[in-house]
């Protein structure tokens, strides 16, 4: 039996990397154009509506809600079709090729809203449709894209080194799409904005697709059915403990997307390119901090580089809550970067060692699986998000731009400082439970 099992894993063993000929660049070029697109989305979709459109606030939560339920339904099922792929041009790219042009279409629709729907539940029903379609490419796009990075770059060395590329492309492209789309906006509109990134996020993934090659060996694992392609994942208790922790910085990292914008117009009372300031130095500074990360993760080791980037982020959300000024605010900007830089680079790193422990115990490759399955509660988050600015309403009474409330400034305070410090506390007791360094270790 378990020569059988023996000679299975040496058949479906990843290939020497160095035979694969792949490019760190590429791949982080095509995730500098996904993550500068999808943040003109997840930055200013929320502010666009309520703000400047009037949607009531508790409208946008509820959309938010749909949003998250759906893509927590989504995610592990493409991610079980994309394992489960046979084609000649791989498993991956077949999905990508046929989604990209649906996710940039549908990332200018969101903005592109026409006159008949502007106003009271014809926007309602607009936004939720649109953003329910755009949501359903994004979650192919983005799981198939994900799940690459594993198969592409195999070995400790080698994916450590095409975690900084990936990373700090990835970050650039946050930037780009935070800190420029403001200034774009404020001149030429939100369309021309997202056709702007949508075309440039459709350019790079193409070239990194045609530049890097799947491996061949992952195809010959006979397709799974549902049961046993998932049964795996579910009993790997590491791999939820680790993606618990993760949701609730998402949250984090989500809750600081979404107010930003009304952060520095109601409390810090700023002039209207602030966020771009925020933005930017949040990612100036992470981008810079993801090759000293990398550093200290291979010193360190995963997890107690993951507890201190953590902890730089409490931080962050501690100088944030009290800021009154653009100055204090910029330093608890840069704090949150520093964070975010090693809260990434490890994120990355501990969920493709878990794909490959799972290889080690099974003699296949669940990418899809596990990538999907830690978006799926992942997006949970957003439901956390939805009842945030739910609350902050009852709080507050806060319910658009037409009607901020008697105390915006305040509510956004509590948005931006309250709630992140909280979860991000958890989220750091949890990590610190997670004995990831067996996992590294065997990598």
């Amino acid at each position: 039996m378990s020569s059988v099992k023996e000679t299975q894993l040496d058949r479906l063993s990843p290939s020497d990397p160095t035979t694969l000929h792949n490019s760190p660049i590429a791949y982080g070029l095509g995730s500098f154009g996904l993550e500068a697109a999808f943040k003109v989305f997840a930055g200013y979709y929320v502010f666009f509506y309520v703000d400047m459109l009037g949607l009531a606030i508790a409208l946008a939560a509820i959309i938010n809600i749909i949003y998250a339920l759906w893509d927590a339904v989504n995610d592990p099922l493409v991610g079980y079709l994309s394992d489960n792929t046979r084609t000649r041009w791989g498993r991956r790219k077949p999905w990508l090729l046929t989604a990209l042009p649906f996710y940039l279409i549908f990332l200018v629709l969101i903005y592109a809203v026409p006159d008949m729907f502007q106003g009271g539940n014809l926007l309602f029903w607009y936004a939720l449709v649109v953003i329910f379609l755009f949501e359903t490419v994004n979650t192919i796009v983005g799981t198939n894209y994900e799940a690459l990075f594993p198969e592409l770059f195999q070995g400790f060395k080698e994916r450590t080194r095409a975690s900084a590329y990936n990373q700090g492309f990835g970050m650039v492209g946050e930037l780009v799409g935070f800190a420029l789309t403001p200034i774009i906006y404020s001149q030429f509109g939100f369309v021309p904005t997202a056709v702007f990134f949508a075309l440039m996020a459709g350019i790079l993934v193409f070239f990194s697709l045609m530049r890097n090659r799947e491996d061949p060996i992952a195809q010959k694992a006979p397709p799974l059915d549902l049961k046993d392609a998932f049964g795996d994942v579910l009993r790997d208790r590491p791999f939820w403990q680790f993606t618990i922790v993760a949701t609730l910085l998402w949250f984090t990292t989500g809750v600081y997307t979404l107010a930003v914008p009304f952060w520095t117009k109601y409390t810090l009372e700023a002039f209207p390119q602030a966020p771009s300031i925020i933005f930017a130095t949040v990612f100036l500074v992470a981008i810079v901090s993801v090759s000293v990360w990398s550093r200290l993760v291979r010193r360190w080791g995963t997890k107690q580089t993951w507890l201190w980037a953590i902890g730089v982020f409490i931080l962050s959300a501690i100088v944030l809550a009290f800021a009154s000024n653009m100055l204090v605010g910029v330093i608890g900007a840069a704090l949150a970067g520093v964070g975010l830089g090693g809260v990434k680079v490890c994120r990355e790193m501990i969920l493709a060692n878990l794909v490959d422990r799972s290889t080690e115990r099974t003699g296949r490759r669940q990418e899809g699986v596990y990538y999907g399955l830690n978006r799926f509660i992942g997006r949970l988050s957003k439901i956390l998000e939805s009842l945030a600015l739910i609350l902050l309403g009852v709080m507050f009474g806060y319910i658009s731009g037409e009607q901020p409330g008697p105390d915006p400034g305040n509510a956004f305070r509590f948005l931006m400082g309250v709630f992140p410090l909280v979860c991000m506390v958890i989220a750091w007791l949890l990590a610190r439970r997670l004995r990831l360094e067996e996992t590294q270790q065997r990598i």
